[in-house]
């Protein structure tokens, strides 16, 4: 381990003691090693931890810069109700997924264990610099929902018990535990198909704690839907869409340009219509480009001269079109698959799309709107940012998004759904309510606040307040529309957030009559 004074290390010395470590070691030290030493040095001494430091020695910073620590945790392989063409099925691993996909290989080593999934992501991201108290977990391995209810189940309370570090038996005890735990679970997504989201999902979905769906739409297409052997029409998509929103749910659409009976200027038109046709607007979207997989019904028909992919070139204008039709109510994501280039016999083979777009939008003059690349980031939080109000029509009701923003950077945002008097809710704590589906402050993300940690120089965004700026303007825009309450979609470790606000704990949401 890495001994050394610490006394007068700061972010502009730091490579200068590498380079005197480096000497004494052999070799050069990890960052996670000085990261160990210096925390444990700070806390030996009762000195405080400096934030320009601490960022400076973290590992991968883009990981933890949208406000929470994110990391997947994969089901077990199972039957998929689906026939789609485009779709990998590699032996011991869940229907669309490969073997060496980074979270598949985690979840290997584990057969797919979720206990121990997630104690190893914890024990990576911490030793690595990352705080892990702000966990959001992203379930994948298939179509959720087919799975067994016993298994989904069983399947969170593995989770939680790592998250906990405690061996619950039971997962409304590991949820309760979890809303003052030291780690506590901010959100939770699965993935699933549209024509598999009814009431009776919706209700287990709120009661294992997700907050976030991503839907496999794929195209918004009847006839390209029919040639990929989809399954479902259009109407599944919108009605599961409408249905998510007025449960609270935040929706992200998996969307793949370049599927058999598409072309360059139908994905752009289905992109268009994605963001526009008040039946869709989701909130998040990966976009997915096909790739042509070995063994897959969609492999034979390219080798046969049935299919063809687009170049790169082709791609690449598609994908620019579709970032610049992003409105700004929309988080990309994604932009395309982590899938390793042996597997892929036609189709892009670039992961570093996004990068490749971003370098070339920026020399044309032109920039995408979308969430993600105004959030904040590492910016230092200077002068107080803009309050803006934006809305938009969607089936059963208005959404509204509330930001805080500056010179096009997004501090902090708030969802608020107002759904209209004539929309079927499927929990009885919803009717007459509007709803807050998201309230998120981006930039680095920081530990839940705690009066005996001292961090010097720390000016990140989080913890200015501005997310309970928000709560009260969007309970005012509430009000003014006749609400009688307004109630809150809450993470399992956010309760006592609300809490504080005047909240109470109402079936399966967070309530305040207003």
């Amino acid at each position: 381990m890495v001994q050394n004074n610490f006394s007068d290390l700061t972010a502009a010395n730091l490579l200068e003691y590498k380079r005197q470590w480096a000497r004494l070691l052999k070799r050069t030290p990890r960052n996670s090693e000085i990261l160990e030493a210096y925390k444990s040095l700070s806390k030996t001494r009762g000195k405080g931890l400096n934030q320009e430091i601490l960022t400076s020695l973290t590992t991968r910073k883009v990981r933890s810069l949208s406000g929470v620590t994110p990391f997947a945790v994969m089901t077990k392989p199972f039957t998929c109700p689906g026939l789609c063409t485009f779709c990998p099925l590699e032996l011991n691993m869940p229907k669309s997924y490969l073997s060496d996909e980074p979270a598949g290989q985690r979840a290997q080593a584990v057969d797919f264990d979720p206990y121990l999934q997630v104690k190893s992501r914890l024990d990576q991201l911490e030793a690595t610099g990352h705080h892990t108290q702000k966990i959001e977990l992203i379930v994948i391995g298939g179509t959720f929902s087919a799975y067994p209810e016993s298994y989904k189940k069983e399947f969170f309370l593995g989770m939680l018990n790592a998250i906990n570090d405690k061996k619950f038996k039971d997962l409304v005890e590991a949820q309760v535990y979890n809303e003052t735990a030291e780690r506590r679970i901010v959100g939770i997504s699965i993935e699933t198909r549209p024509d598999w989201v009814d009431e009776k999902e919706i209700i287990l979905l709120r009661f294992l704690g997700v907050t976030k769906l991503q839907v496999g739409v794929q195209a918004l297409d009847g006839k390209i839907l029919k040639r990929v052997k989809r399954g479902h029409s259009i109407r599944p998509i919108a009605r599961a869409t409408t249905m998510l929103r007025n449960a609270g749910f935040k929706i992200c659409y998996h969307y793949m340009p370049n599927l058999p009976g598409s072309n360059p200027k139908k994905d752009v038109e289905m992109a268009r219509m994605m963001y526009q046709d008040k039946r869709f607007k989701p909130d998040f979207v990966k976009i997915y480009p096909t790739q042509v997989i070995p063994g897959t019904a969609l492999h034979r028909e390219w080798e046969r001269g049935e299919f063809e992919t687009y170049d790169d070139e082709a791609m690449i204008k598609v994908l620019k079109k579709i970032k610049l039709l992003t409105p700004k109510y929309c988080r990309i994501d994604r932009l395309v698959r982590d899938i390793s280039k042996k597997w892929v016999a036609g189709g892009t083979i670039k992961t570093n799309m996004r990068q490749i777009i971003g370098e070339e939008l920026k020399a044309e003059g032109k920039e995408c709107k979308c969430i993600r690349c105004r959030e904040v980031k590492q910016l230092e939080y200077g002068v107080k940012p803009d309050y803006k109000e934006h809305s938009y029509e969607t089936v059963g009701g208005v959404e509204k998004l509330l930001t805080f923003e500056r010179d096009n950077k997004l501090y902090s945002l708030l969802r608020l759904r107002l759904p209209n008097s004539r929309q079927k809710m499927v929990f009885d704590e919803l009717k007459g309510a509007a709803i807050i589906r998201e309230i998120h402050t981006f930039g680095v993300a920081k530990k839940i606040k705690n009066k005996k940690l001292k961090i010097k120089n720390d000016k990140t965004t989080q913890h200015r307040g501005l997310g309970k700026q928000l709560l009260l303007k969007a309970e005012g825009i509430a009000q003014r529309s006749k609400y009688k309450k307004i109630a809150v979609i809450s993470a399992i470790g956010t309760k006592n957030y609300y809490r504080k606000l005047g909240f109470d704990l109402d079936g399966l949401y967070m309530t305040k009559y207003i």
